[in-house]
């Protein structure tokens, strides 16, 4: 199809150009064309007579003809300068630039059609550089009333990439593919949303008639591709609960009631109990769980997390909790050894900072499985790093953490035990057999290939034209095999079996050969030279028909005992609930939605920089009544840019008004090296030191209940997460607690919105939806996080209410035909499969 074809298909775009297009937009195909939609319309549904305009420097759209054209000299060069006249009046159409050029080009006493910028000067009326295009070419073209305006940059200006430009060439794709461009949704679907056609939505997306038409266009598009990321997430979520297995946590043993009936500190919330009841639900069930764990700043996520662990230790498994930075992680270790202090389970920390010698020592007790819980940060992820029989993971603050570095922690799940056994002799007894190595594999794929045989040549004529709707590789490498073909997205190996395969010997190599293999979670089939040669028609239909039975899981899952961990991600960053449809849809997700009791609200008050002498006041007093003060700064060093207060000369001034001997200050930052930091972290933790002078360091992992009041220097240059996170390292203990913002008088409108929602309301879910309306789904999440949201024409914010109809309707289609094999699901089942393939949402790990 042409859409599947590069854009130099299209006249007038050369190869330098389509290089251009695509580093500068990243347009490749045809397709991308299509789908590079208008940020913003001209609307030209209104002609202007020359006695109607009013001097308001509007945009406007005459139909005249020029009756005169001129050079006027000015102090520098000159200017062109026509006159323009229509039924009602004369103006004149102005230009500085290119004159030669256009002065041969325009055509006198012929109609034009001109659009403008107005300027008014001494009672008369000008145009300066004009769009203009003949009455008779205007009329010739797919004109839209409403002039759609395209993304650009510098580079594709400099090199006379214009509007115009890409607006012809959409035109001209669109007139080739107009006819034959496919409907991708089910008549169901489009009657009861009362929704045009695609092809008529794509026309008038680019081209549209009306303000109506163009509405109509846009709601068609942005339904179709928020439904079909919403199918996607939903079939994976399915596939995660039906096709991959988890290690079933039968026991609710001695270990979790041991610590429930007399460990635990305090009573859990009713909130925490029914999360606690939906993770046990889960790990129950067989299935591999994938669960967000959402609870707002001081919800008690943590004493969930614990007893998520013990329940995997009751049955033989470890379990670890990843974090983002040294400080949380420490943080979790010393909460958890402290809750554990006195039962018979062991716990470590692994960070960038433990010596050799100890990383050793943890190394060698998680591999032997005495070490039941490893609490760590990316070090964890190291390749030296292997558990004996991982049951739980748990990732912390997820949305610090790319999706590579979460699925490298999926896959230190491993086989059971005996599989591991069974695993180790196969092995041992191929390598016996047949012993290799990786480069001689790699030499020997490549003589292979030279030395194709007559029936792999015609089976692979058949699969590389992507008949079966599947991409194979041929003569590629698995673990210390070479296969003839392999569908890696369907985890389908086929194997030829020619004259060498008739030994009793190399069938029991192959044999074995087969069975590690499926180890590995690969469905192997075979067939005979013979086979091939004599009806292919017939191989090919049974290759379908195991395409069709195998998962389509895109991760390798062992077929004799491999199973991932269960996976907990948790954060304190409350989602809102469109952003969770989109970024999470995949994921089950639980809300702790309730404080702990006696927790009493931190109060937040707003305040001028030139309040700092009464703000130092409520601290002295607040200090003398026994209390700790965090000061956070948004810089570590001055900088000539921003006039904010900074780090180090806040220090300064806070050491003057609260000298020693009386009061003690620490000071963190992230530029100290992690001894120095944790030793200051741990002065104010003992109430050595009242105040902490501090960065955003400090916004994750500190608990210290005895600290009353944050102070918030430079309020205005945080983001409300973090305000929220910051300010949620008060309010700990059973002390009213306090907030204090501190800005400068110069804010602006957003600043103020952030400001003001801060002191109205401590709902991280309100706070939330304030920043998501603020900053938008993009920067809410961050580049780590927003693979989903790489959208075309939809946005998750303004669109809610269609992503809301695309979800359910997504929801209901699924519960009617799970596997999209209804004749009138046909062209969703094609589009799912079309975008499956290029898509990267690793459902599996969240």
């Amino acid at each position: 199809m042409i859409l599947n074809k590069p854009i130099t298909y299209i006249s007038g775009i050369s190869s330098q150009r389509a290089a251009l297009l695509y580093t500068e937009l990243g347009i490749k195909k045809c397709n991308d064309l299509l789908n590079f939609f208008p940020f913003r319309y001209i609307d030209k549904t209104q002609f202007y007579a020359i006695k109607e305009l009013q001097p308001n420097s509007s945009e406007v759209q005459i139909v005249g003809k020029i009756t005169h054209i001129k050079s006027v000299a000015q102090k520098r060069g000159s200017r062109l300068v026509a006159t323009f006249q229509d039924a009602t009046g004369t103006m004149e159409l102005v230009w500085f630039r290119g004159q030669k050029w256009i002065k041969d080009s325009l055509k006198v006493n012929e109609p034009y059609v001109v659009y403008g910028k107005l300027n008014h000067y001494n009672g008369s009326f000008s145009i300066p550089h004009p769009e203009m295009e003949l009455v008779t070419e205007y009329k010739k073209k797919l004109q839209s009333k409403m002039q759609p305006v395209y993304p650009s940059t510098e580079k594709l200006t400099n090199a006379g990439v214009s509007n115009k430009l890409i607006r012809n060439y959409i035109q001209k794709l669109l007139q080739q593919v107009y006819d034959s461009l496919q409907e991708t949704l089910s008549k169901e679907i489009i009657d009861d949303f009362k929704l045009i056609s695609k092809r008529d939505a794509y026309l008038n997306v680019h081209f549209p008639k009306s303000q109506e038409s163009l509405a109509k266009a846009q709601n068609r598009l942005k339904f179709e591709e928020l439904f079909f990321i919403q199918l996607q997430l939903l079939r994976k979520k399915l596939i995660n609960k039906t096709k991959i297995k988890g290690f079933v946590f039968e026991n609710v043993g001695p270990i979790f009631n041991e610590f429930y009936s007399n460990q635990l500190p305090f009573d859990l919330t009713n909130a925490q109990k029914r999360v606690l009841k939906e993770i046990r639900k889960d790990v129950a069930s067989g299935a591999h769980m994938n669960r967000l764990l959402q609870g707002d700043v001081g919800s008690g996520k943590t004493i969930v997390a614990l007893l998520s662990m013990l329940l995997a230790i009751d049955n033989g498994f470890q379990a670890t909790i990843m974090a983002p930075t040294e400080i949380l992680a420490n943080q979790h270790y010393i909460a958890v050894s402290e809750l554990l202090q006195g039962m018979d389970i062991k716990v470590d920390i692994l960070t960038g900072s433990v010596r050799t010698k100890k990383r050793r020592e943890i190394h060698a007790n998680l591999e032997d499985g005495t070490l039941h819980i490893l609490i760590g940060t990316h070090a964890l992820l190291e390749d030296k790093v292997k558990f004996k029989n991982l049951g739980i993971a748990i990732i912390d603050e997820q949305h610090r953490f790319g999706v590579a570095q979460r699925s490298k922690l999926w896959g230190k799940g491993g086989p059971s035990q005996s599989s591991q056994r069974e695993g180790a002799e196969l092995r041992n007894r191929y390598e016996t057999a047949r012993p290799s190595v990786y480069k001689l594999m790699k030499e020997l794929q490549l003589e292979r290939k030279k030395k194709t045989t007559e029936a792999e040549q015609i089976l692979w004529e058949q699969l590389k034209t992507k008949k079966l709707d599947s991409k194979f590789r041929r003569q590629h490498i698995v673990d210390e095999f070479i296969v003839d073909f392999i569908c890696i997205e369907k985890n389908l190996i086929i194997e030829v079996d020619g004259k060498y395969h008739t030994t009793k010997e190399q069938q029991e190599a192959d044999d074995l050969r087969t069975k590690i293999l499926q180890e590995l979670g690969f469905k192997v089939i075979r067939f005979t030279n013979e086979e091939v040669i004599g009806n292919i028609e017939n191989t090919i239909s049974k290759i379908s028909q195991e395409l069709k039975n195998n998962s389509e899981s895109s991760l390798p899952l062992g077929g004799l005992g491999w199973a991932p961990p269960h996976i907990l991600v948790m954060t304190a960053t409350p989602i809102p609930r469109t952003l969770a449809m989109s970024v999470y849809g995949d994921l089950d997700i639980s809300v702790i939605d309730e404080l702990p009791p006696g927790r009493k609200e931190v109060k937040t008050v707003h305040r001028f920089d030139s309040n700092r002498l009464s703000v130092f006041k409520f601290m002295k007093d607040e200090i003398a009544k026994g209390r700790q003060v965090y000061i956070v700064y948004p810089l570590i060093q001055e900088s000539e840019s921003m006039d904010y207060k900074d780090l180090m000369d806040g220090f300064e001034s806070v050491s003057r008004e609260f000298p020693l001997p009386k009061y003690q200050i620490s000071i963190v930052h992230g530029k100290m090296k992690p001894a120095d930091k944790e030793h200051e972290m741990q002065r104010f933790v003992k109430h050595e030191t009242q105040i902490m002078v501090a960065t955003t360091v400090i916004e994750v992992g500190v608990n210290v209940p005895n600290a009353s009041v944050m102070i918030i220097e430079s309020s205005e240059r945080f983001g409300l997460s973090q305000l929220h996170q910051l300010r949620g390292r008060v309010g700990r203990g059973a002390d009213q607690s306090y907030c204090i913002l501190l800005s400068s008088f110069k804010l602006s409108e957003e600043a103020k919105t952030r400001l003001k929602t801060m002191v109205e309301t401590t709902d991280g879910f309100k706070i939330a939806e304030v920043d998501l309306k603020l900053r938008g789904p993009g920067n809410l999440m961050g580049t780590q996080q927003s693979g989903v949201l790489n959208l075309k024409i939809a946005d998750v914010v303004k669109d809610s209410k269609i992503l809301v109809s695309a979800r359910n309707t997504a929801i209901a289609l699924l519960q009617e035909d799970s596997n999209l094999s209804k004749p009138e699901n046909a062209m969703i089942k094609a589009t799912y499969l079309a975008i499956s393939r290029s898509s990267k949402i690793w459902s599996e790990i969240s």
